[in-house]
């Protein structure tokens, strides 16, 4: 059996479990919002940590040629510890809208609203996380075996729907082309 298939059919099954957890970390009932903002900064920190700080403390992010910049209260910087877990942006470089990061294939959105209700008492102005898994379900006959669907989670806005429950989501690759995320359902 090839080593790859393999190691994906060992790694999809831990990034599902991260993914829940979190999600249900997250989501609790009876938190407040403030600490679900801290619990998906967190999050972040697990997944996409910073070489220096945390996300919890970051003011502002910007995109620096092909890197991702976390800046500090006190003008200190930090990239990602890994920087190919940033591949795309929404907005401008130095005032990006949204911020695609993406790791073992599951891709997490962060999008920026200084008047959202969230993103307008959040230092970074950090309105949501979304987090997209493709999953691929068995569809129809075994000659049309599988069709894929990007599922969306939303860590901060759970419950509520979005504008782009059914629409693509289209970003500038940190290349400047196109990045395309194909969004068939929005859970």
């Amino acid at each position: 059996m090839n080593m790859s298939i393999i190691k994906s059919n060992q790694i999809q099954p831990n990034l599902n479990s991260l993914i829940a957890e979190e999600v249900l970390a997250v989501a609790q009932v009876n938190v407040t919002e403030h600490e679900k903002i801290a619990n998906a900064k967190q999050f972040l920190d697990r997944l996409f940590p910073l070489n220096s700080g945390s996300h919890q403390d970051v003011s502002s992010y910007v995109v620096y040629y092909q890197h991702l910049l976390a800046f500090f209260a006190d003008g200190s910087h930090s990239g990602l510890r890994q920087p190919k877990q940033f591949v795309a942006f929404n907005g401008t470089k130095d005032a990006p809208c949204a911020i695609v990061l993406q790791d073992l294939g599951c891709h997490v959105e962060l999008s920026f609203d200084r008047s959202g209700m969230i993103g307008a008492r959040d230092v970074a102005n950090l309105e949501d996380i979304q987090i997209g898994t493709s999953l691929n379900m068995v569809v129809g006959t075994p000659e049309s075996r599988s069709a894929a669907s990007r599922h969306w989670l939303s860590l901060l806005h759970a419950g509520m729907s979005s504008a782009n429950d059914t629409q693509d989501k289209l970003f500038t690759a940190k290349d400047g082309s196109d990045y395309s995320l194909k969004s068939i359902v929005n859970l």
